[in-house]
């Protein structure tokens, strides 16, 4: 089968790798030099195409899925330019805009599309799913995560591990949640907690914008979720906030307009990458089914792979957008429209194949039986 993978950044060359060995696989970037090297290293086919300047559905259209690793900037042109191609798309860029108002486009063009397939929002949505399948309304659900470096280093514990704008825009939008069966409208950064795991010590999680769907498909009387960091780091983003580094308006500077969000962006890319330094990824799902029921949980511990050099965000977020492509290629997701995870995690098989799909890649998710 045919895949085209839109982005050869880290997490696309991950779906690339994860899905090479059983499909031809194209890639998609811009850059002439990231194309020459992952046809060396993956041995894909490339394409040179700029998904900011030029239309995607000429090259999409000749492929059985699409899957999509482009900033959250581009989501909304990626899932149009997959309705004008009439091509099934598996999509984990973290756009602001509400991807239902597609909704029609992509029934009117007979295809799936599956937004938010990373690790979280994605696996989380597929688990949340699962758990609410069995049960016509949950007490709570949970869930933190949160991609670390593999210490606690300075300036502000973090290391980039996917696009840094999309990284800043958790600071920035607005954050929904559910209180005592109603929508609840909060600052990113609220809900702050600290608690402690093994091999990462001291940690705090809270509130960001990544319920999105899920608000819409599953019935809850509370749910949130959390963004995890290792202790003081939100402290010092909301410093940066406060100085207006965070700010998406144009600031002159000697006569030039620059945009401080944008800066900071580039700043994180060049300062905070450190690529001596291993990732980890960590999340917890925690769902109260019912008042008095026991909670269930599930979490996921990745690593950066010594052997391949693949981060734990390459490896959760990559992995998982691969295993639904997986599900689409098989044709084991029947629905046409606008299909999250949750959506597609209800049905036992469909969440055990992305399960399975996960573990033979190596990255494993703890918890109750899985096909509950």
């Amino acid at each position: 089968m045919r895949v085209l993978v839109l982005g050869g950044g880290m997490v696309g060359e991950g779906i690339a790798y994860a899905l090479r060995s059983d499909n031809d696989v194209t890639i998609a970037d811009y850059s002439s030099d990231t194309l020459q090297r992952l046809k060396k290293k993956l041995g894909v086919n490339t394409v040179k195409v700029d998904a900011f300047k030029e239309p995607l559905a000429p090259v999409m259209k000749d492929f059985d899925v699409v899957s999509g690793a482009l900033p959250g900037r581009l989501g909304m042109k990626v899932i149009k330019e997959a309705c004008n191609a009439g091509v099934n798309l598996v999509d984990n860029s973290f756009m602001e805009e509400d991807f239902y108002s597609l909704e029609k486009e992509a029934k009117d063009s007979g295809i799936t599309i599956v937004p938010d397939a990373g690790i979280a929002p994605g696996l989380s949505n597929a688990i949340v799913g699962r758990i609410a399948s069995d049960y016509e309304y949950l007490e709570n659900v949970e869930i933190k995560v949160g991609g670390l470096p593999e210490k606690n280093i300075p300036p502000i514990g973090y290391k980039v591990v996917f696009s840094p704008m999309d990284t800043l825009d958790e600071f920035t939008r607005k954050v929904q949640i559910i209180q005592n069966g109603k929508l609840t409208e909060t600052e990113p950064g609220e809900g702050l907690e600290y608690f402690f795991v093994n091999g990462l010590g001291s940690l705090e999680a809270f509130y960001t914008n990544g319920l999105r769907s899920l608000l819409r498909n599953i019935k809850a009387k509370n749910m949130v979720e959390k963004t995890v960091r290792y202790r003081g780091h939100i402290e010092k983003m909301n410093f940066l906030k406060d100085l207006g580094l965070l700010g998406e308006s144009k600031v002159d500077l000697n006569g030039n307009e620059i945009v401080p969000k944008e800066l900071l962006a580039a700043l994180f890319l060049k300062n905070l990458s450190f690529p001596e330094i291993g990732d980890v990824l960590y999340m917890e799902i925690r769902v109260t089914p019912a008042r008095g029921k026991e909670d269930i949980v599930y979490t996921v511990f990745d690593k950066e792979d010594p052997k391949t050099g693949y981060t734990a965000m390459t490896r959760t977020t990559g992995f998982t957008n691969a295993s639904v492509a997986s599900l689409m290629l098989k044709g084991m997701i029947k629905e046409k429209g606008i299909i999250p995870l949750e959506v597609v995690g209800r049905d036992p098989k469909n969440f055990n194949e992305i399960i399975g799909f996960l573990e033979k890649m190596g990255v494993f998710v703890s918890g109750p039986e899985k096909s509950r």
